[in-house]
């Protein structure tokens, strides 16, 4: 699949080369399953609201609503039932489309007067005729941390999650901290440890729901666990040898954990 490039329009419309992403009023989303893919063909009859979400080589992708749809190899889907078909591409695909419907459609009131808003404009604000405010499409920054200590990496099942997997340690940015003084904090809460040498490893928009995945390693110079028996089943230590069911790919999770197994051969 060619490089996805965000880029956004209410002006552009569909040409008969270009690309469909429809989503429902159930948050679910058009799949084919003939071709593996959440972008379809602009062969749809019907007339549609749309908006241009991204470029694709010549071809531009554009998001609509529920489309009427009479083929049995086109279904709209979950959030849980799209995971086994992503890609990092189609992740890329998901996460945006996914944001940039809840803005369209599911963000329409001024948060001072509760007057309506503005349509959504070509720089992807919205407005108040109001009281003059303008608003702009938010995300929730989220962490993610791979502990190291004698050559093994720290991985937790959480209580409030899949419990069958175990995964790094995560939490989302508190108002006023930077990215490494929430990392320590989240490490401190869970699991009790001191930890240093915080390093940035990669990031990833996730649609489940609609964050900034950040993720970064660390060392920890005590292997001994204080765990929060609120957040976490359980904590423990593994080697590369030893590892037990992880997060799939292409979750960044599963990214950091098998990146930081990497940097300890």
């Amino acid at each position: 699949m060619r490089k996805l490039s965000s880029s956004f329009s209410i002006k552009q419309k569909p040409k008969p080369n270009d690309l469909i992403v429809s989503i429902n009023a159930n948050k679910e989303i058009l799949f084919s399953t003939s071709k593996q893919t959440f972008m379809h063909e602009n062969t749809f009859e019907q007339e549609f609201q749309n908006f241009k979400i991204f470029q694709m080589g010549q071809n531009s992708v554009f998001l609509t609503t529920e489309l009427n749809v009479n083929n049995p190899d086109l279904k709209y889907l979950s959030k849980k039932h799209m995971y086994p078909y992503l890609t990092d591409e189609l992740l890329t695909l998901i996460s945006r489309s996914f944001q940039i419907y809840d803005w369209v459609f599911k963000q329409n009131f001024c948060s001072r007067t509760g007057n309506k808003l503005s349509e959504v404009r070509d720089d992807l604000s919205k407005y108040c005729d109001s009281c003059s405010r303008e608003y702009f499409p938010k995300m929730s920054p989220c962490i993610l941390v791979c502990v190291k200590n004698k050559g093994r990496i720290l991985l937790v099942r959480h209580n409030s999650e899949i419990r069958t997997l175990s995964t790094v340690i995560a939490g989302f940015v508190e108002l006023g901290e930077t990215l490494e003084e929430c990392v320590a904090r989240e490490v401190k809460e869970e699991v009790g440890l001191d930890i240093t040498n915080i390093k940035y490893v990669s990031s990833q928009s996730w649609p489940f729901p609609n964050q900034l995945m950040m993720a970064f390693s660390a060392d920890s110079l005590d292997d001994q666990l204080s765990i929060d028996n609120d957040e976490l089943l359980e904590a423990n230590w593994f080697s590369g040898e030893d590892l037990p069911n992880i997060p799939p790919e292409p979750s960044l999770s599963n990214f950091l954990i098998k990146q930081t197994i990497n940097s300890l051969l």
